[in-house]
């Protein structure tokens, strides 16, 4: 399964908005009311979570394990384990 890190860095590069605080995920900055089938699709394969935003009254789609890394090295060393890092040559 590709790495929270990539998955933020594609769906940034898709259009997609990425909060760099929670790792929330929108259609974009303007927009994080609609849901579109990739979050539906990335939610079920576990790649994101739903968690409900009590101030909004909905549900938002956020990067598990989210903290804003400066590279995939940075997020390797908190998450060694996670099976792309055994893979990643840093």
């Amino acid at each position: 399964m590709i790495n929270v890190h990539d998955l933020a860095q594609l769906l940034d590069r898709h259009g997609y908005y990425v909060d760099d605080d929670d790792g929330e995920v929108a259609i974009s900055l303007n927009d994080t009311e609609n849901v579109d089938n990739l979050l539906i699709i990335l939610t079920a394969v576990g790649a994101l979570h739903v968690k409900y935003k009590p101030e909004e009254s909905q549900l938002g789609f956020f990067l598990p394990n989210w903290k804003c890394y400066d590279s995939m090295e940075a997020y390797c060393e908190q998450f060694p384990n996670d099976p792309a890092c055994k893979t990643y040559d840093t």
